[in-house]
């Protein structure tokens, strides 16, 4: 399969980091990073991990993480893998399930393949753009057919929910219910489940957050797009991606129409 050491390196790495942060997660110390958002030392852990079997793998290969100083010099390496080592980290600390640690390639901007392992979920999922995605139990690696229902419910994080641009979205898809929960990563495994179909975040977003889960949910057959349902761009300048969609229906651009036309926006 094309990418296939690549695939091999990224789920060995994902899940060696989630290892690291499961076996910390109730004794590690939190501090706050100055924009007031919690970091752990378990995080720190679990990307030096990850940074180590990536580095040895691919020597050349440039690295933005959650964890580590941005090295501009990204933007001239045609292959960055992008990383959050714990995404969901107020879960984490808290004790809860739903984090993830996510991991994704993009060459020349575009997504190529992602991984998300989530311990409090017993699971770990892949994806390889246009070849597919997996469930990866032990060594095997087991196709993944996304779950066709459609629910009518909406993902957003518990800590957006509170914000105007959520009230905006729920207002623009009155027929969506709201269903909460932290990671991205946790979000995109409801929706591979079928326990969701549409997750709208309507203000920009780091590319670690995004990387991983829109690449599996792509390669699983779901869409991912900006919110003028543009494909989404990495290894930006910024390190961000606009407001973003993520659904699994084939109604994704009339429901970004839809929101656009209420206002949403980032």
């Amino acid at each position: 399969m094309h990418l296939e050491r690549e695939l091999a390196v990224a789920i060995a790495s994902a899940q060696a980091a989630g290892r690291v942060a499961a076996a910390a997660q109730t004794t590690t110390a939190r501090r706050d990073k100055p924009d007031g958002s919690p970091v752990s030392d378990a995080d720190i852990a679990a990307e030096a991990e990850i940074r180590k079997l990536l580095t040895t793998a691919f020597p050349a290969d440039a690295i933005l993480g959650e964890e580590t100083t941005d090295d501009r010099a990204r933007l001239d390496n045609r292959r960055l893998w992008i990383t959050d080592p714990i995404d969901g980290t107020r879960d984490f600390l808290a004790g809860q399930r739903d984090w993830a640690v996510q991991l994704a390639l993009a060459i020349d901007g575009e997504l190529v393949l992602g991984v998300l392992d989530l311990p409090g979920h017993g699971a770990c999922v892949a994806g390889v753009v246009g070849v597919g995605a997996f469930l990866c139990v032990g060594d095997r690696r087991e196709p993944l057919t996304m779950a066709s229902v459609q629910r009518n419910r909406l993902i957003c994080s518990r800590s957006e929910r509170n914000r105007a641009g959520v009230e905006a979205v729920l207002r623009a898809l009155p027929e969506f219910s709201w269903l909460p929960t932290s990671s991205v990563g946790a979000k995109v495994w409801l929706m591979l489940r079928g326990e969701a179909d549409l997750f709208v975040h309507p203000r920009p977003i780091a590319e670690w957050d995004v990387a991983a889960p829109a690449a599996v949910l792509i390669a699983a057959g779901g869409i991912a797009t900006d919110l003028a349902g543009g494909a989404l761009r990495f290894n930006t300048t910024s390190g961000k991606c606009p407001g973003l969609a993520f659904s699994r229906r084939d109604d994704h651009q009339a429901l970004v129409a839809r929101l656009a036309s209420a206002g949403v926006q980032a």
